[in-house]
């Protein structure tokens, strides 16, 4: 059994801070037992945005997902849902307490914080906990505009912080719209501060449009590890007619589908997945994939997704994989297909097309 992870065991040896409490739980939730501290409360709301997670949870109650998102479980006393913070809002019930599990990004702890207080009792008490090397030894001032604060607990390198909720804030400022022209294709995409690469295409994502510019139109193609869609609304533009992006984040799932609306793709369809679990095969996959997790780096999901791509691919299908130049990614590709090229490269990132032998 895998262990707990910090953030968990410091939260578990303060669970009796939840008991008998209307509470949410938001936030960059990524171990399962964080569903554990719901038990003793008197409700619950556990808004979840990545898809393993929450499939996880759903099973600790007997329960099922598919690949949709929104989706909203209710189990006796408690709510779980998967679904980006705004489309929860409308499903979360009014709380006394909220516990938010703190991202890297304080952009988006403070749209979190911002967003849940409309669902907050006057005086609730809101906490948050994470790792100190992810900015929790200093969430206090996240926490001071709201009113009293102070330091709850310090374990495993991780800080619970209490505040109670006393003083109207205004703390966060969306994100602004951008407009980029990818190989001469003008996109408007909405930013959420919660998906990777804030207020500009990112220069891997850059490359691997570029390597797919002069790509005949053909079969279906998979925008895999989607962000904001850019890469499934290029697709779709120069004329890919089946178009699949998919995301283990809700927020990333929701943002692909408005950004889709907006550029006029609404033929692409947009589901969640764990990488390539359950999906079906394609004659194209286009990923740029992540290598964190939460704080913590790790090339493993992608590791294990290249071994798996052979299986999703028709059969003359080709991957194209964009990475960083330091992850080393050629010599489990060598290892998995027949045919592997370097197709574009720089000082920083490596474009890899890579397909099987034709039969």
């Amino acid at each position: 059994m895998a262990a707990n992870s910090p953030v968990f065991e410091l939260l578990q040896r303060n669970e009796d801070e939840f008991v008998g409490r209307d509470l949410i739980i938001a936030g960059d939730i990524l171990d399962p037992m964080v569903f554990s501290l719901v038990k003793r409360a008197h409700s619950a709301t556990v808004i979840v945005d990545n898809f393993v997670v929450c499939k996880k949870m759903a099973a600790m109650i007997g329960k099922s997902m598919d690949d949709t998102c929104p989706q909203i479980i209710e189990y006796k006393h408690v709510k779980l849902i998967f679904a980006d913070i705004k489309s929860a809002l409308t499903h979360t019930n009014e709380a006394d307490t909220l516990l938010l599990l703190l991202s890297k990004s304080k952009q988006q702890t403070l749209k979190l914080l911002n967003t849940l207080k409309t669902k907050l009792k006057k005086e609730a008490l809101v906490y948050t906990a994470g790792s100190n090397d992810g900015g929790a030894k200093s969430a206090d001032s996240l926490l001071k505009p709201l009113g009293f604060v102070k330091k709850v607990d310090l374990a495993r390198k991780c800080t619970l912080f209490k505040a109670i909720y006393e003083n109207d804030f205004n703390t966060y400022k969306g994100a602004q719209d951008i407009k980029v022209n990818p190989i001469n294709i003008p996109l408007t995409l909405h930013q959420d501060s919660a998906v990777f690469s804030q207020g500009k295409l990112d220069k891997g994502t850059a490359m691997l449009i570029e390597c797919l510019k002069d790509l005949t139109p053909f079969g279906t193609a998979l925008d895999l590890g989607c962000g904001c869609g850019v890469v499934g609304l290029v697709l779709s533009k120069l004329g890919f007619k089946n178009v699949t992006s998919t995301d283990v984040s809700a927020a990333a799932i929701e943002l692909t589908k408005e950004n889709a609306k907006l550029n006029g793709c609404e033929s692409i369809k947009v589901k969640a997945s764990d990488m390539l679990t359950d999906l079906e095969r394609f004659d194209l996959i286009a990923v740029n994939p992540p290598f964190h997790v939460g704080v913590t780096t790790t090339t493993a999901p992608t590791v294990n997704m290249i071994i798996e791509a052979k299986d999703h691919l028709t059969k003359n299908g080709v991957m194209y994989l964009v990475a960083n130049a330091h992850l080393g990614y050629e010599k489990v590709l060598l290892e998995n297909f027949d045919y592997v090229q370097i197709v574009s490269s720089s000082t920083t990132f490596i474009v890899y097309k890579a397909r099987m032998e034709e039969k």
